[in-house]
């Protein structure tokens, strides 16, 4: 009997135990949580006066996003440029959105881990005139499968995870997002790289300037497009019209200096729409350097066969097959 009452006596206070271990360990857990920072910033975004950017791919060299007039403008070294106008708008949108997954690590030996040191980090600051309001450091990233991959192609998505540190804190922070491909870009990345830009449906005539006799005009008449008087083929000369109306490209080239008159040029007309012209210059061997009317600060290289096949066409390319004219 004394042996029974023993064994229950010894259950009970086994199971206390139990249920002490597990009430601490949810009090820790509900503090840590209660306490843990759930956002990194907060920032009025119409107070932003600079952009601050170091991007590891950079090795750390300074990008700064600046205010001129009611415009953005970037800058590295002694090279300013023009920006797209949605690209400071989305780096400050994705600074507000980070949310805290978890901390990561307390301890300062743990960076070179996450890589949120100076060294290996892409560096945020913010400021709103002469006071820094936010400045972060961006580390390692991971990711993983949002969920299980089903059927013959796999289903599901990807989410990624980046760690951040914010300035002279120890604590790293996981957050969900995969900011190295938002912040660490190199400069060109961030400058306005447009070449062409316009809405398909209203160009009604493109004039080609070409060396010698080999100028044309590609025009739109009574729902027909007509290349120099003959009829030309509609699906070429939609299909071309559409890939060149959102033409950019990184090649930027910030040491040319245009010598005389453009070898080609293109201007594009249309109903409630700018003139939109593109012009080539010859530069160094196989290279061509080109500017346009949208983005007239800016000078970018092509290959000639690239310019040929993406840009400056041949007249016989717009024309039907049974049409072509042995002359290029």
């Amino acid at each position: 009997m004394a042996k029974s009452i023993n064994n229950k006596t010894l259950l009970y206070i086994l199971g206390a135990l139990v249920l002490l271990f597990i009430g601490v360990k949810w009090y820790q857990k509900a503090r840590v949580e209660k306490t843990l920072r759930t956002e990194l910033i907060d920032v009025d975004t119409s107070k932003v006066s600079e952009i601050l950017l170091y991007p590891a791919c950079e090795k750390g060299a300074e990008i700064k996003f600046y205010r001129e007039g009611n415009e953005w403008k970037v800058k590295k070294g002694q090279i300013s440029a023009e920006t797209e106008s949605n690209t400071v708008k989305n780096l400050l949108s994705t600074l507000l959105e980070l949310k805290v997954k978890s901390l990561a690590s307390k301890d300062k030996k743990k960076w070179v881990d996450y890589q949120v040191t100076d060294s290996l980090a892409t560096r945020v600051k913010v400021r709103q005139g002469k006071k820094v309001v936010a400045d972060l450091y961006l580390g390692k990233f991971s990711y993983q499968p949002s969920s299980p991959n089903y059927g013959m192609y796999g289903g599901g998505g990807v989410t990624g995870t980046t760690y951040v540190r914010r300035a002279n804190e120890n604590e790293v922070y996981a957050v969900d997002g995969f900011l190295v491909f938002t912040f660490n870009q190199n400069f060109n990345m961030f400058r306005k790289q447009s070449v062409a830009k316009f809405e398909p449906s209203q160009v009604e005539k493109l004039q080609f300037k070409y060396p010698a006799d080999s100028s044309f005009i590609l025009e739109l008449r009574e729902k027909k497009w007509y290349v120099s008087g003959s009829e030309a083929d509609s699906g070429k000369v939609a299909s071309f019209i559409n890939r060149l109306s959102y033409k950019s490209t990184t090649e930027f080239n910030d040491h040319f200096t245009p010598q005389g008159n453009a070898l080609f040029a293109l201007t594009i007309e249309g109903k409630s729409m700018k003139p939109v012209t593109i012009e080539a210059y010859p530069y160094h061997g196989d290279t061509m350097v080109v500017n346009s009317s949208i983005n007239p600060r800016s000078w970018f290289n092509f290959s000639f066969k690239s310019l040929t096949e993406e840009i400056f066409y041949s007249k016989n390319k717009f024309l039907p097959e049974n049409k072509k004219s042995t002359k290029k």
